[in-house]
């Protein structure tokens, strides 16, 4: 992988394990989906003037939008709201790390519904790793009368099924559009759905929110999970994913909660237990047999 590659893939890392971090800090000022509208919004708006920069048009036939109105509820709209309203009892860093298991349920939904991705051994001893190690992140703590820490990882591990449906979905119906543009389209279509979703969910949001002295921290948040976690993200992962192809993109799920752990332990004074730690550590091998070259070398060596 280049040294360019190289870059890109930790610019991403960087902005989607601070986005833990931003979202964290936004739950002190905004409710769960309010926070989400506030990200889609931005997010959208970014990326549309971004194009409008480059000279690239959105498609206006139905068949596009309708496309994108569901990717953006797989992909947007549901999991940011579950993870917003997961991390009101669940740190940034353990989110990021329960967020891993994206990759995880991704083999199974992709071998179930695209043929062309079957389940190898490599793959199933990924997923039943990398499945242990969630269970390690998660510990046996919450079980014990957490309730509501318990509820907060079950909606982001939700999350992840979401994410990985999405994948599938836009790899059989957006895979035909140009990147950038189909990123568009799904952000404006769930930037819309959030507004009245949000609105019958928690109601309008508080005036004071809009006063001078809180301006500071509506422009932090735009501008870290609307602009840099959402809008600036999207055109570096498909960067990556054009430079290094899928499976160096896998390092990002890797990569993310690194960065994630690193602000919330230095901006926020939260650590994370040993037994989470061996449970990244888990998560961190499976994704590795998942991506097959470590599996590749070892059969290589026998």
């Amino acid at each position: 992988m280049s040294l360019l590659a190289w870059i890109y893939l930790l610019l991403l890392s960087l902005f989607w394990g601070a986005s833990f971090f931003f979202i964290e800090v936004g739950l002190f000022h905004l409710s769960p989906v309010w926070l989400v509208c506030l990200r889609l919004i931005s997010g959208a708006l970014c990326l549309f003037i971004w194009l409008k920069l480059t000279v690239v048009t959105l498609p206006k036939h139905w068949q596009f939008w309708r496309d994108c109105i569901v990717m953006g509820v797989l992909n947007n709209l549901v999991p940011f709201c579950l993870i917003a309203w997961g991390q009101l009892s669940v740190t940034g860093g353990m989110a990021s790390i329960l967020n891993a298991n994206t990759a995880f349920l991704g083999v199974l939904v992709s071998a179930l519904f695209l043929k062309a991705e079957p389940l190898r051994t490599n793959r199933v001893f990924g997923v039943i790793i990398g499945v242990i190690g969630v269970a390690c992140a998660v510990g046996v703590n919450p079980f014990l009368g957490q309730t509501g820490s318990i509820l907060g990882q079950l909606a982001i591990i939700l999350a992840t099924l979401f994410y990985a449906l999405a994948g599938v979905w836009g790899r059989a119906h957006l895979s035909v559009y140009p990147a950038l543009q189909g990123a568009c389209g799904m952000l404006i279509c769930s930037a819309v759905l959030s507004v009245p979703l949000a609105v019958m969910l928690e109601g309008m949001p508080s005036a004071s929110l809009f006063r001078m002295g809180n301006l500071g921290t509506l422009i932090l948040l735009v501008l870290g999970i609307g602009v840099l976690g959402t809008a600036f993200a999207y055109p570096l992962y498909f960067k990556v994913l054009e430079l290094a192809g899928a499976s160096n993109l896998l390092l990002v799920t890797i990569i993310v909660p690194v960065f994630a752990l690193i602000l919330d332990a230095l901006l926020l004074g939260q650590w994370v237990s040993h037994i989470t730690l061996a449970g990244f550590l888990m998560i961190a091998f499976g994704l590795t047999l998942i991506d097959g070259r470590l599996y590749r070398h070892i059969r290589i060596s026998n």
